[in-house]
């Protein structure tokens, strides 16, 4: 008997209403079951425009204030798991990525392994040719210690998928991926089995943690260069670690703390003696006016991401990151 799969589309939009209408453009074009959009409180006319539309598959969710993309995920994966019973599978992404043509046909056609919790997307530029290295698929090192101390001196392509894998005809088997073109069986939510995304997190790492956590509970997650996504992403193509506006660099490194306790596990206090000194050293990339204030986000990041303290409010985040006039 063949498995079934109604797939939705979750998109999260933050007052980005020009990349919206082409992710929504495409989205619709393809067959989900349905498409469920969280507006996170945009005041660019995003409501407006939703408003508008009359596609019966659409489901507009408004939160009342910004949540950033790990709290309007969370919205998302609790709508789809709690009212839409006919959803069997979801797949994720933001307001500026977009699926290509014929990905719900590829997924249809896929013989999924039922230990399977997730599915990775290859994600590419929006010229459809280059990768687009924010979203490549990963494995874990410190769970594959033994390969990641051979390829040790190949840096993050050591543990990353080589541009090779995008070729191949099948499934790798891997350990995270970001949350575009994210695939999740919704079953094991409802089930309890997976919770869903940590929305305390607010921006960055919420998705790399969520699969960690599945594959935790003993689900494979699994890429498949099949299913190809396009990304018009604006940040990070050259890998520099380098965030402005400067607010981001709190939840960067707050939330990379909480990534590194959940992949390195007991070899976490060795992280931290490598990791915390290169975070404070990525001040040399910033600019002199910006440094201050760059080591103070930077400082009160570590301290909240060692004691797993994320109650600090959005608006108090962004008073740290303003730039003292001298």
């Amino acid at each position: 008997m063949t498995e079934p799969k109604q797939l939705v589309a979750v998109i999260v939009t933050f007052n980005r209403l020009d990349k919206l209408k082409v992710t929504l453009s495409h989205t619709l074009a393809n067959r989900f079951a349905h498409i469920v959009v969280v507006n996170n409180a945009s005041t660019d006319g995003t409501d407006q425009w939703l408003g508008s539309l009359a596609d019966q598959r659409l489901h507009v969710i408004h939160s009342e204030k910004n949540l950033g993309g790990a709290g309007g995920f969370h919205i998302g994966f609790k709508y789809v798991s709690e009212q839409l019973n006919d959803a069997d599978w979801l797949v994720c992404f933001d307001d500026d990525a977009y699926p290509e043509a014929n990905v719900v046909d590829v997924f249809e056609s896929l013989d999924i392994p039922d230990g399977a919790g997730s599915l990775a997307a290859a994600v590419y530029l929006p010229d459809g040719e280059r990768i687009s290295e924010m979203n490549r698929p990963s494995r874990n090192p410190f769970w594959h210690l033994r390969h990641f101390l051979g390829t040790a001196g190949s840096g993050r392509k050591g543990f990353h998928v080589r541009d090779s894998d995008y070729l191949a005809s099948g499934h790798i088997e891997i350990d995270t991926s970001s949350f575009v073109g994210c695939f999740v069986r919704v079953r094991n939510i409802r089930q309890g089995l997976i919770g869903l995304p940590r929305s305390e997190l607010f921006i960055y790492a919420d998705d790399v943690i969520y699969i960690l956590e599945s594959r935790k509970a003993g689900f494979k997650h699994l890429f498949v260069p099949a299913l190809r996504f396009r990304h018009d992403c604006e940040t990070l193509i050259d890998q520099q670690d380098v965030y402005h506006p400067l607010w981001k660099v709190y939840y960067t490194y707050r939330n990379r703390l909480e990534l590194y306790r959940i992949a390195s596990t007991w070899l976490y206090p060795l992280v931290l003696l490598v990791k915390i000194p290169s975070f404070l050293l990525t001040v040399r990339h910033y600019d002199p006016a910006e440094r201050g204030t760059f080591l103070r986000l930077a400082r009160a990041s570590i301290m909240d991401g060692l004691r797993r303290d994320y109650s600090k409010p959005h608006t108090e985040v962004l008073e740290l990151a303003k730039v003292e006039q001298s």
